[in-house]
């Protein structure tokens, strides 16, 4: 049975599908197939190679379960592999009015999904961070038999709440949840990245884009408040929703896949897309309306690089220099970038990609606190000790990171551009800046050089092994990353 992922640049082709409705029947399927490779999907919104499989694949939308719990003050929610989080967000409000501490981008991925790739939202943890426990399928090293473990706490937590699916096949999770809240929100242009982190001190909950040829920063301002939401509620949705997520997108497609002139690309990009945002129209409503976008309703493909907030104004240089020197096959380089460049011996390359891609969507840019896990993306770029691993849930003192998406909405066969250009940028920016790729999105180093990015990876293959001693629970390129060996320390 053939299966594609969303953006079509994965295909699937198990021997065998499942869709348990149970995870007694989980079990029995592992102790049907032992021996055999086994991976899982969620609902396929990933560009990674995490998701490949050729053997026995599991389906696993019918665990969605949703089942609020409270202890004093504390609120969790235990929650099917499968759930979606439109759903679990939905249930939440309808059951509790309670919402998720941290809300993505999108919520079309399940839960199990979300975790085990790092997916995150904007001005907070990533959903893995608010794992409290994790329920999987594995089997046991003395009977071979499958068995259902719960990982509540320790090293093995951290692994679990990003594990790229190597530890087995996860029935539901445990995450922390919080009141429902709201959000104001509203969009602003400027010209420089200074004062966007300066207004990110009263709107922490803001992300922004940076526009390609026009070069400035399109803010979308948040921030939690206590007040009522705002009369004109609906029509601003409704605005989001008819003139950006549908408006500006059949706009940009007009451009990329029928007309594909670069000039005039430049020229909309510049100038057309601007005029979709409005300015300073401030709104207030509930968080899980405010903080989601409807991205997903046209197919793409995307790369987000992961940077420390310390590095992330070169960081940003560094990408509109070459993607500039991509768009425009003239040598318009300045020093600073030449001399990177050449630091990496890499400038007979970027003169190779000089005029290749012309890039056309505005770049989104997100702040994300340091995660509690160990190969997250936004996990500690430094090895904790015994004092941090006692005290990580109360003190997180590691450095923001902050996301990068480079988003491409061109056909399928026009896409290896975009491919080879930001293979380029992640891997000269993960030497210069650290930059880490997402683990659910096009990630294009070798096995050797992610796990350079992560000073934990060590500990998490160990945890890998210990959980599935006999390397069912992965693919082959989990396999190569697990197996893989470190070359040198991030900078």
């Amino acid at each position: 049975m053939l299966r594609s992922n969303f953006g079509k640049n994965i295909q699937l082709t198990p021997k065998v599908t499942y869709a348990p409705t149970c995870e007694e029947e989980v079990l029995r399927i592992l102790d049907r197939h032992r021996g055999q490779r086994i991976r899982v999907i969620g609902r396929l919104h990933s560009w990674s190679k995490a998701i490949e499989t050729d053997d026995v694949l599991l389906d696993l939308r019918r665990l969605n379960q949703v089942e609020p719990e409270s202890d004093g003050n504390k609120k969790s929610v235990r929650v099917g592999a499968g759930c979606q989080i439109k759903r679990l967000l939905s249930e939440l409000q309808r059951q509790k009015n309670w919402t998720l501490p941290s809300v993505g981008f999108i919520t079309e991925q399940t839960a199990a999904g979300s975790i085990s790739t790092g997916t995150h939202g904007s001005g907070k943890h990533s959903l893995s961070h608010y794992v409290l426990s994790v329920r999987i399928a594995r089997y046991d090293a003395v009977s071979g038999k499958a068995v259902i473990e719960e990982i509540r706490d320790g090293v093995a937590l951290r692994a679990a709440r990003c594990s790229l699916g190597c530890l087995g096949v996860i029935v539901s999770v445990r995450m922390q949840c919080r009141d429902a809240y709201a959000v104001e929100e509203f969009f602003h242009e400027y010209s420089q990245l200074a004062d966007v982190l300066i207004a990110e001190e009263d709107y922490p909950l803001q992300q922004f884009y940076l526009v390609p040829w026009r070069w400035t920063y399109f803010v979308q301002h948040r921030r939690e408040v206590n007040s009522p939401a705002s009369r004109t509620l609906s029509l601003y949705h409704f605005y989001r929703f008819l003139v950006i997520d549908i408006g500006l997108h059949l706009s940009i497609l007009l451009a990329v896949r029928v007309l594909r002139m670069r000039r005039l690309i430049h020229a909309m990009i510049r100038w057309i897309v601007p005029t979709f945002v409005i300015r300073d129209w401030r709104v207030i409503g509930p968080s899980n309306a405010q903080m989601v976008m409807e991205h997903e309703l046209f197919r793409h493909i995307e790369i987000e690089l992961f940077v420390p907030r310390s590095k992330l104004d070169a960081a940003l240089q560094f990408l509109k220099q070459a993607l500039s020197v991509a768009g425009d096959s003239r040598d318009n380089m300045d020093p600073v970038f030449q001399s990177q460049l050449t630091s990496l011996g890499v400038r007979e390359e970027m003169q190779k990609i000089a005029g290749t891609y012309c890039h056309h969507y505005p770049i989104c840019v997100r702040k994300i606190l340091a995660d509690d896990t160990l190969i997250s993306m936004a996990s500690p770029v430094r090895p904790l000790d015994a004092a941090d691993l006692l005290n990580a849930s109360e003190k997180q003192s590691d450095e923001h990171w902050y996301s990068i998406t480079l988003s491409n909405f061109e056909g399928h066969r026009q896409q290896a551009a975009f491919v080879n250009v930001t293979s380029f940028l992640t891997r000269t920016m993960s030497r210069l800046f650290g930059v880490r790729p997402h683990w659910g999105k096009l990630c294009p180093l070798s096995p050797s050089e992610l796990r350079d990015l992560y000073p934990r990876f060590e500990d998490f293959r160990k945890v890998c092994q210990h959980f599935d001693q006999n390397s069912v629970f992965r693919n082959r390129w989990t396999d190569e990353l697990l197996n893989s060996v470190a070359r040198h320390s991030v900078p």
